[in-house]
């Protein structure tokens, strides 16, 4: 029979020798360390079973397949050693080749060099790319060494092969079963959870509990399945094993985690941590700590085993699934953290180790200044452990008649400060000091931690006493707030303001309903209103913290809202929260702000409108500029309200707009024009940024457009720069 007939040319072997080389062979390979399943043990069995049964084979196979194996093991090796080796190996088996005889051992030799070169490869990729190639090599070895033995070997060999194989395919199938069934679960526990964080973020605990409660029983039911009996034999089988594992691991930690965080959230009464008749428990605050604190360390938990899953066993679509766990409860993880932090300082913050004394600053953008809008009234708010009482209701002009009367020092402010906007009515020196008007202007700044630390020095120069921390909200926070009290009063005007009107009639409609004559009754009607909304919200009930993130969250991420505290931590809680004010720091990709600020002595910002858009161009090399394009419009009329309103203090025709224009970004600017003619700018920094300042006067209906370019490091363009954006008197879209 020749080759053409199906001939198979059969070697000589001796059986004992295969077997014996064999047995070295897979002993050695076993101790390589490999962990195809994660299962010690089982590991080395398997390990040994493979590598002795490809070694025994390939005593019969053609001379160049252990060689050519060795001499792929040889180069996907990543140690020199193991190189080396497989190198000498590769002589070894193309000398059987050379010499033209059986040399069944050598044969059987090369093959165990071979296959103990590639397990210990390190060669990474997808499913463990050297492994990949190690059974890849291995399956050819014996496939062509078996096909060369006698028949009653052959027969028994193919015997156990298909055993093996009926036994993966089996194993395999009920695993496809099983994951079916379990990923689903998987899933709706990842999203239960992460949504339980976001709303645990939001303060409402109880549907923070339900919803970890949802993600435990998702969890559970994985668990159960990942761990059943229909998953057991897939347990067995190398690379699929460790799926399964980290699955059922996941599952396991996840559903006991969630399960703590959900009965942790549930000893939380949110009733109790209401403000209630001026008081809040801060007992009831102090001890929502421990509940939170065992809820981070499930999700610490959750995390670690996501992220210690690191193996090359695992196939793309599980490993993407766990990374992305892993990210989604890592980017929660800080908001958590600072839900801790917000617990632990907030009853000395409420005054649980003595009184705390709070300025609160009322002001609007209609007159506009940097972050924070030109300041009406104020307020003096104390409180001793969780009571909250107002101590004083008042007037800018009444602070300011102060320092009229008594003059003040600006010690203590920043030379920065002192630098940029002493000016407007604040100097240092031995000749310096502070004009009367200077709280009509203390607002100037984009950087509200700026302003708050002024207010603080000068408050006590202006009859008021040292404060803890400084709160500043405008007619849109007043709004919100009404919605919590209801409509209020306004006999001075005869009117009755309601929570879908406030910020309307703070910014214009108080100033059309009594004319340029009637200043005084003005002021005293915005007094009655303010006291009105602060009486109602501390001798009633507030709503719960949940509601209270809900409403006022979006007014503190618009800069309408803002809080300083004079102690260092609580400032920093301040900021994670959002609430600080604080311009942010510029990256590599830079940032943009446009700042305006009234200079025309009126109110007619209520009527400006601004169109900001930057981007970043990137061009040879990696070179970067970051282009910013700004349109500044005057909508006023040039008629028909009240000179308060459209007038101006300098002679400007009715209607006109002068605004101090302060441009934000790096300390690069390379150019900057309005309406296409370059111009110059003054320049001195602010908060880590770089102010560019200039003026225009606008007429009614009249625009400005503003183009700046800066230069940025090189680089590949994938960032985006911050945006740093002033509260104007209309809210966004």
């Amino acid at each position: 029979m020749n080759r053409a007939q199906g001939f198979v040319r059969r070697n000589r072997v001796d059986e004992r020798y295969a077997i014996a080389i064999a047995v070295a062979g897979g002993v050695v390979a076993a101790l390589a360390g490999a962990r195809p399943t994660g299962m010690v043990v089982w590991d080395i069995i398997l390990t040994f079973a493979a590598v002795a049964a490809v070694v025994w084979a390939s005593a019969s196979a053609p001379w160049w397949a252990p060689a050519a194996a060795v001499g792929v093991g040889a180069v996907v090796a990543l140690d020199l050693v193991i190189t080396a080796i497989g190198a000498v190996g590769f002589l070894v088996g193309l000398s059987v080749g050379l010499k033209r005889r059986d040399q069944s051992e050598i044969r059987a030799l090369t093959a165990a060099i071979a296959m103990n070169v590639l397990i210990r490869s390190d060669l990474e990729g997808f499913l463990g790319l050297s492994a990949l190639i190690g059974i890849c090599a291995g399956l050819v070895l014996f496939v062509l060494g078996v096909r060369r033995r006698p028949s009653q070997l052959r027969r028994i060999a193919w015997i156990a092969s298909g055993s093996v194989a009926g036994f993966v395919v089996l194993a395999l199938g009920a695993l496809a079963i099983t994951g079916v069934s379990a990923r689903p679960d998987l899933t709706r526990g990842a999203n239960s959870a992460n949504q339980a964080i976001d709303v645990l973020n939001q303060g409402d605990y109880q549907q923070a509990a339900e919803l970890f409660q949802n993600s435990a029983d998702s969890f559970g039911r994985a668990d159960n399945r990942l761990g059943g009996l229909l998953a057991l034999p897939s347990r067995l089988l190398p690379g699929v094993s460790q799926n399964v594992g980290a699955g059922g691991d996941l599952a396991t930690v996840a559903a006991s985690g969630t399960n703590d965080a959900a009965q942790a959230l549930r000893a939380i009464d949110p009733s109790t941590l209401r403000v209630i008749d001026g008081r809040i428990d801060v007992a009831a605050i102090a001890a929502v700590r421990a509940p939170l604190e065992q809820v981070q360390g499930a999700l610490d938990d959750i995390d670690a085993v996501s992220s210690g899953v690191d193996s090359p066993w695992l196939i793309g679509r599980l490993q993407s699934e766990l990374d992305d766990l892993e990210r989604r409860v890592g980017e929660n993880q800080p908001r958590l953290a600072n839900a801790i932090d917000a617990v632990r300082l907030s009853p000395q913050m409420l005054g649980a180790d003595g009184l705390r004394r709070y300025l609160v600053l009322f002001t609007t953008p209609v007159e506009a200044r940097g972050i924070a809008g030109f300041i009406g009234n104020y307020a003096d708010i104390t409180i001793d452990d969780g009571r909250i009482d107002v101590t004083e209701f008042g007037r800018r002009s009444d602070l300011e008649a102060v320092i009229r009367a008594e003059g003040a020092s600006c010690d203590g402010l920043s030379q920065e400060f002192l630098d940029r906007y002493g000016r407007f009515g604040c100097t240092a020196g031995p000749d310096g000091g502070v004009v009367p008007t200077v709280w009509a202007n203390l607002t100037m700044p984009a950087h509200f931690p700026s302003v708050a630390e002024a207010a603080s020095i000068l408050y006590p120069q202006s009859g008021g006493q040292a404060v803890d921390g400084v709160i500043s909200l405008d007619p849109h926070v007043i709004q919100a707030l009404m919605g919590y009290t209801g409509p209020i009063d306004v006999p001075e005007m005869g009117v009755t303001v309601t929570p879908d009107n406030a910020a309307q009639f703070i910014q214009l409609d108080q100033y059309v309903l009594v004319g340029d004559d009637a200043n005084d009754q003005r002021i005293d009607a915005l007094q009655t209103l303010g006291e009105g909304v602060i009486d109602a919200l501390f001798t009633g009930a507030l709503p719960e913290p949940s509601q209270l993130a809900r409403d006022l969250g979006p007014l503190a991420s618009e800069h309408r809202l803002m809080m300083w505290a004079a102690d260092p931590e609580e400032r920093e809680l301040l900021q994670n929260t959002k609430l600080l004010g604080a311009m942010p720091e510029l990256g590599d990709s830079g940032g943009f702000s446009v700042v305006v600020a009234n200079a025309g002595e009126s109110k007619i910002d209520v009527f400006l409108e601004r169109d900001v858009a930057v981007r970043i161009d990137t061009g040879e090399g990696g070179a970067r500029t970051l282009v910013a394009d700004v349109t500044l419009t005057n909508k006023a009329p040039g008629g028909g309200l009240p000179k308060y309103v459209i007038g101006n203090g300098h002679d400007l025709p009715s209607g006109s707009s002068w605004v101090i224009v302060n441009f934000f970004g790096p300390p690069t600017l390379q150019v900057v024009t309005r309406d296409g003619e370059v111009i110059a700018v003054g320049t001195q920094p602010e908060a880590g940024w770089m102010g560019y300042a200039t003026d225009v006067v606008l007429g009614p209906g009249e625009s400005v457009e503003y183009h700046l370019e800066f230069d940025l490091p090189a680089g590949d363009g994938g960032e985006t720069p911050v945006e740093w954006v002033q509260p104007l008197a209309d809210r966004p879209t």
